[in-house]
C-alpha cells in the first residue's frame, strides 16, 4: 500500500495569490516527506482558479530539488494537450535529476474549455493519447523514436535521455475508456479512481464497474487499484465546518468545469449547485473531516470494503491558511498514517 499527497493548488478565495498557492505547496511536499508519505502527486489544470498548476512537471522538477526520498509525479499529464517528444524529454529530465523518484499519470483530459483555447479538438483526445503514449514509451526506453501515426508524424529521432532505470516509469492511469484501459493494462498501469467525497459503501459500485472493466480489457487479477481521497483532520468545529464548506465548493467547481465555458469571474470560478449535491451538515457528518481517530477507522474500514493498493490523499480544498492545512497534515501523519500502515500489514492477501 503506497500513501501519497496530492496537490491540486487551487486559489479558493480572492484573496490568495499564485505565488502564495505554490509557495504552500512546496512546504507540504517537504513536511509530507519528513512524515513518511511514499509520494506526492501534482494536477494539471488551465485558465481558472481551480488550479494555478499549468505544468506538473515544473513543479515535480522543483520539488525533486528541495526533497530527497519521496516519490514525485504528475496526475496526471494531459497529454493530449502536448507534443509528446516534449513531455518525453521533461520526463526523462525529472527522472534523471531525481534520482529516479518518477510515477507518471496520463489522462485524456476532460475540459472542454482547455481544449478549446489550446485549439485541440476534444473529441480526438483518446486517439491523441494513446499515439502520444507510444512516443513517450518510445522515447524513454529506447532512445529514438520514429513514429508515423495519424496526429503524429516524427521521423527517425535520437533522444539524449531516459529513464536511469531504462524502463518506463510506474505508471497511473485517470480513464475507464476500454482502448486506454486496454493500453494502460499492457504497462502494467495502476487504474486511479476519485473517491471524493464519497463512503466507503457508496464507492462499491464505481469500483465494481472499474473492475468489470478491467478484466474485460484484459486485466488480470487482483487489479491494483488508486484512490484519490479528500480529507481535513481538525477538531475544531470552526475549522471542521469551513472544511467542508470547501469540500461542497469543490464538488460545484467540478461540475462548472465540465460546461463549455465554465461560469468564471476572470479566472475564478463561481461554485453552481447540482441536484443531489451533498449538504454540509451531510459532510461533517459522513465525509472525512474531524478527529484522528474518525478519520483513522474510516480510511481503514474503506481499505476493508475497496481493497486499494494506492491512496493518494487532498485536503488542500478548505480555503483556510495554509498554516491549518499543514496542522491537519502533519496529525495525520503521526496519528492516522501509522494505524492505516498497521491495518495494511495485517489485512490478508487481496482477493479478485
Amino acid at each position: 500500500m503506497q500513501f501519497a499527497y496530492f496537490n491540486l493548488m487551487s486559489m479558493n478565495h480572492p484573496g490568495e495569490t499564485p505565488a502564495a498557492v505554490l509557495a504552500n505547496t512546496v512546504r507540504q511536499v517537504r513536511l509530507a516527506e519528513e512524515l513518511g508519505f511514499d509520494a506526492t502527486w501534482f494536477a494539471e489544470h488551465h485558465f481558472s482558479s481551480a488550479s494555478v498548476c499549468a505544468s506538473p512537471l515544473l513543479m515535480a522538477m522543483h520539488c525533486a530539488a528541495v526533497t530527497s526520498r519521496i516519490l514525485l509525479g504528475p496526475a496526471v499529464v494531459v497529454l493530449p494537450l502536448h507534443h509528446p517528444l516534449r513531455v518525453a524529454q521533461e520526463l526523462a529530465m525529472l527522472d534523471q535529476v531525481s534520482g529516479g523518484r518518477l510515477l507518471l499519470g496520463f489522462g485524456p483530459g476532460h475540459q472542454p474549455h482547455e481544449f478549446r483555447s489550446f485549439q485541440v479538438p476534444i473529441e480526438n483526445r483518446y486517439a491523441r493519447l494513446l499515439e502520444g503514449w507510444d512516443i513517450v514509451e518510445q522515447a524513454l526506453t529506447t532512445g529514438r523514436v520514429h513514429h508515423l501515426g495519424e496526429h503524429y508524424r516524427i521521423e527517425d529521432t535520437p533522444i539524449a535521455a531516459g529513464t536511469l532505470s531504462g524502463r518506463m516509469p510506474p505508471m497511473f492511469l485517470a480513464s475507464m475508456t476500454p482502448a486506454v484501459l486496454a493500453r494502460g493494462i499492457r504497462a502494467g498501469a495502476t487504474p486511479m479512481l476519485s473517491q471524493g467525497y464519497r463512503t466507503g459503501p457508496q464507492s462499491l459500485g464505481p469500483c465494481a464497474d472499474l473492475r468489470e472493466a478491467w478484466r474485460a480489457a484484459g486485466g488480470a487479477e487482483p487489479m491494483p487499484l488508486g484512490l484519490q481521497r479528500y480529507l481535513f483532520v481538525t477538531e475544531d468545529p470552526a475549522e471542521a465546518r469551513q472544511a467542508a464548506e470547501g469540500l461542497l465548493a469543490l464538488a460545484r467547481n467540478t461540475r462548472s468545469l465540465r460546461a463549455a465555458v465554465p461560469p468564471r469571474d476572470g479566472v475564478h470560478l463561481r461554485p453552481v449547485a447540482f441536484e443531489g449535491e451533498p449538504t454540509v451538515e451531510w459532510l461533517l457528518e459522513h465525509g472525512l473531516i474531524g478527529a484522528p481517530e474518525k478519520i483513522a477507522a474510516q480510511l481503514a474500514e474503506d481499505m476493508r470494503l475497496l481493497r486499494p493498493t494506492h491512496y493518494s490523499i487532498y485536503m488542500g480544498f478548505t480555503g483556510l491558511h495554509g498554516a491549518a492545512v499543514e496542522r491537519s497534515l502533519t496529525r495525520f501523519g503521526r496519528e492516522v498514517l501509522p494505524r492505516l500502515r498497521a491495518a495494511a500489514a495485517a489485512a490478508p492477501a487481496r482477493a479478485a
